[in-house]
C-alpha cells in the first residue's frame, strides 16, 4: 500500500510540475529566465544548509549573510551579461541602460573582491576549519549549481528548442526509468541509488530516444522554438526568422541492403527518407540524456549518502527537495549549449 500510494503522490505531482513548465515555456522567455533564478536559488539554499552547522553559524552571524552574499554577487555577473544580450535587440532600452552594462564586468568583479576581504575579516581563532570548509562549499555550490545552470539561459538565446528539448528529455527518462523500474526491476543499476535498476535504465533510455527524436520533428515547424527569441515572444507570437538549416528537412538516400529489406518485409520500394538533420542531433541529445545524465543523479544520491539523508528537503511532495528532481538537468544543460555551439550554431561574421 506505502509503495502505492507513493506511486500517486509522485504521479500527481510530475503532472503538475509538468503543466506548470509548459505554462512558463509558453509565457516566453522573460518568464524562462525567472523560472530558472527561482530554482537556481532554491537549489542553492538547500546545498548550502547541508553544511550548516547551528551552533558555529550562531557564533558566527556573518555566515548565512555571506553565502546569499557571495550569490547575489553571481548573478549579477551572469543575468546582468545576458540581459545586456537581449537588450541589443532593442536599441532604444540598450540606449537608457548602457552606463550600467559599460563597467559590468569591472563592478561584479568589485563585488567579488569586497565579499573576499569581507570574509577574510570574519575569520576567528578556533574557527578556521568551519569556516574555510564553509567557503569552499559555498564555492563548491556556486559552481555546481549556478553557473552550471546558467547554461539554460544561454540556450534560450539560442532558441527555446535548445532549453526546451534537453530538460524534456531528462525528464522523459526521469519518468520511465522509474516507471520500468517500478514495474520489472530486478538488477540494482548502482550502489548509490538501491532503486535504480538496470531494467528502468534500460528501458528509460530505449524510450527517452524514440521520444526525442519524434519530439524534435514536432518542434521543429514552430517558429516560437527555433527562432531566436527577443523578451517580448510569446508562444502565442507570429515569429519569423531564417531557420538554422538542420530544421530543414533532407533527403537522404538509402543503402541498397536497406532499401531489398524493406521491399521484402512490406511490400514497398523505398529509396529515400525525408529527415531534419536536427533529428539526428537529437539521437545524440538524447543518448546522453539516457546514458550520462543520471550520474548527475547519482552524484547527488553521493551526497546524500555522504550527509546521511534522504532527501535535500520536502518541497515537492512524493519528490523530496527541489534538487532531487533538478539533479540531472545541471549537466545535460551544460552538455547541450556545449553541443549546440561546437556541431550546430552558424558562425556569423559582422
Amino acid at each position: 500500500k506505502k509503495k502505492w500510494k507513493n506511486w500517486r503522490q509522485r504521479t500527481t505531482f510530475t503532472f503538475l510540475m509538468i503543466g506548470g513548465f509548459m505554462t512558463v515555456i509558453a509565457l516566453g522567455p522573460l518568464s524562462i529566465m525567472l523560472m530558472v533564478l527561482c530554482l537556481q536559488v532554491m537549489i542553492y539554499r538547500e546545498v548550502i544548509s547541508l553544511s550548516s552547522v547551528p551552533k558555529k553559524q550562531r557564533d558566527l552571524p556573518w555566515s548565512r549573510a555571506m553565502n546569499a552574499y557571495f550569490l547575489v554577487c553571481l548573478e549579477y555577473y551572469l543575468y546582468g551579461h545576458n540581459l545586456h544580450r537581449a537588450l541589443k535587440r532593442h536599441p532604444w532600452l540598450e540606449a537608457h541602460v548602457q552606463p550600467i552594462f559599460a563597467h559590468h564586468t569591472f563592478i561584479s568583479f568589485s563585488l567579488y573582491v569586497i565579499g573576499f576581504v569581507w570574509f577574510v575579516g570574519t575569520l576567528r581563532k578556533g574557527y578556521y576549519r568551519f569556516q574555510m570548509g564553509q567557503f569552499a562549499w559555498t564555492h563548491m555550490a556556486l559552481g555546481l549549481v549556478v553557473m552550471q545552470s546558467q547554461y539554460m539561459i544561454e540556450n534560450i538565446f539560442e532558441g527555446i528548442f535548445w532549453f526546451f528539448l534537453p530538460i524534456a528529455l531528462v525528464i522523459v527518462n526521469d519518468i520511465f526509468a522509474y516507471v520500468f523500474g517500478f514495474f520489472f526491476g530486478r538488477h540494482r543499476l548502482i550502489e548509490l541509488s538501491p532503486k535504480k535498476t538496470w531494467e528502468g535504465y534500460i528501458g528509460g533510455g530505449l524510450t527517452t530516444m524514440a521520444f526525442g527524436f519524434l519530439l524534435t520533428a514536432l518542434l521543429s515547424d514552430w517558429n516560437f522554438m527555433v527562432c531566436p527569441p527577443n523578451l517580448k515572444t510569446t508562444a502565442f507570437s507570429n515569429v519569423k526568422c531564417d531557420v538554422n538549416p538542420v530544421f530543414v528537412p533532407r533527403a537522404y538516400e538509402l543503402p541498397q541492403v536497406l532499401t531489398t529489406l524493406i521491399s521484402t518485409l512490406f511490400g514497398r520500394y523505398v529509396t529515400s527518407v525525408t529527415i531534419r538533420p536536427v533529428q539526428f542531433h537529437s539521437l545524440v541529445i538524447s543518448a546522453f540524456a539516457s546514458l550520462i545524465a543520471p550520474f548527475g543523479g547519482f552524484f547527488a544520491s553521493g551526497v546524500k549518502r555522504a550527509f546521511n539523508i534522504k532527501d535535500f528537503g520536502n518541497s515537492i511532495p512524493g519528490h523530496g527537495g527541489v534538487t532531487d528532481r533538478f539533479d540531472c538537468q545541471f549537466i545535460m544543460a551544460a552538455f547541450s549549449h556545449t553541443y549546440y555551439t561546437s556541431f550546430i550554431k552558424i558562425s556569423t561574421v559582422t
